[in-house]
């Protein structure tokens, strides 16, 4: 079947290469295709099946002993009548109630954690990586029409403002004992040179935030040599420049600051809770059902003892993965992509002002 998604090159992680999904076609996840859908998802996570494992055994260890002593006297004498089928008679009703009330509980707290980590998640991806491409364009775009054409200094605008993307990665990674080494491989794109990656370590702190005082200055330089001929000009180009780290700072603070503790903690133990609970009630009544032969009851016990757990610890392992999508994992930013659609962008704004149309270029004057 034809993969439901766009699958690009990933940033080496430890030596390690990979991939991950850069884009993909909803329509797929919309028919029946999404059954054989697997590549990318939340099935490909051993842990999920793992999980899913303990809670079939704690299913089956609740179904024995039922099945065995269903209809065998509970009480030492053997004339009290109180048989295990008796017993699972009279509280079925509460059981099924019980197991509801943890279900809907559990359904309720996992919807605001959701909603939770998918929010931050946009927020790291639109305001934090969007803004620091909004902020590089616009840099670009200005000095290019504006102030000058120098290809050193539009070219490290660029570079700056990718080396800022792909220092996140290198810091969520715990790689930035090969920082120099990465950024300035052949694979990264080159990003900085190498004294410009040496310079780094100088300060060697928040490298990702603080590498946009190059922003700055390279700005503050133009002024200085009088290529920025107004004042407007110069506090609009410095404002670019605060957007761009006040969009990593976004990304930061996403990142080291996570939704609480204590609400993660009990949501986890809330569903654990719950998952097993569900088993053992589950399991028992699916051993008076083999008793009683009621074939639709034992599919219909044994089918929710698989899906509910499922679906929530997959839901649980989803939101850990939205927490931090720069680390290493399946679901990643597509590092090196987003890195070359910046670049590309960016020498498209340079490339445009040098090919404008021809009645525009007899009357501008591009600075050079």
């Amino acid at each position: 079947m034809e993969s439901a998604g766009k699958v690009v090159e990933c940033l080496p992680k430890h030596g390690k290469p990979g991939s991950v999904f850069a884009d993909y076609e909803p329509l797929k996840f919309s028919t029946m295709r999404v059954f054989t859908a697997t590549k990318g998802t939340i099935l490909k996570d051993y842990i999920l099946f793992v999980e899913q494992g303990f809670i079939t055994l704690i299913f089956i260890a609740a179904a024995l002993p039922v099945y065995y002593y269903f209809n065998k006297e509970v009480d030492s004498v053997g004339s009290g009548g109180h048989s295990i089928r008796r017993w699972l008679d009279s509280q079925e009703g509460r059981m099924r109630e019980f197991a509801m009330i943890l279900m809907v509980l559990a359904s309720l707290l996992l919807s605001f954690y959701t909603a939770m980590a998918v929010g931050r998640w946009w927020v790291i991806r639109a305001a934090g990586v969007g803004g620091i491409k909004s902020a590089c364009m616009e840099l670009e775009m200005l000095i290019s029409q504006n102030v000058t054409q120098d290809i050193q200094v539009l070219d490290s605008i660029r570079r700056y403002a990718r080396a800022s993307l792909f220092l996140v990665f290198i810091w969520r990674r715990d790689q930035l004992g090969e920082m120099e080494e990465m950024i300035t491989s052949p694979a990264a794109g080159g990003l900085l040179t190498k004294q410009e990656a040496s310079a780094l370590k100088g300060w060697n702190h928040v490298l990702h935030e603080t590498i946009w005082s190059w922003q700055s200055a390279i700005v503050c330089t133009l002024w200085q040599e009088g290529k920025i001929k107004s004042d407007q000009l110069l506090r609009t180009l410095l404002e670019r420049c605060s957007d761009g780290r006040s969009a990593i700072q976004c990304i930061h603070t996403h990142l080291a600051v996570k939704i609480p503790m204590q609400y993660v903690h009990l949501l986890g133990f809330l569903v654990k809770m719950h998952n097993v609970i569900l088993s053992v009630i589950m399991g028992s009544l699916f051993g008076a059902a083999v008793r009683n032969s009621e074939i639709i009851i034992c599919v219909q016990l044994a089918g929710r003892t698989l899906i509910l757990p499922l679906l929530f610890n997959a839901i649980l392992l989803i939101n850990a993965e939205l927490a931090d999508p720069f680390d290493g994992g399946p679901t990643d930013f597509p590092a090196l992509a987003y890195s070359k659609a910046l670049d590309l962008d960016g020498s498209s704004f340079v490339k445009a002002s040098q090919n404008q149309p021809e009645w525009m270029a007899r009357r501008n004057t591009l600075p050079k």
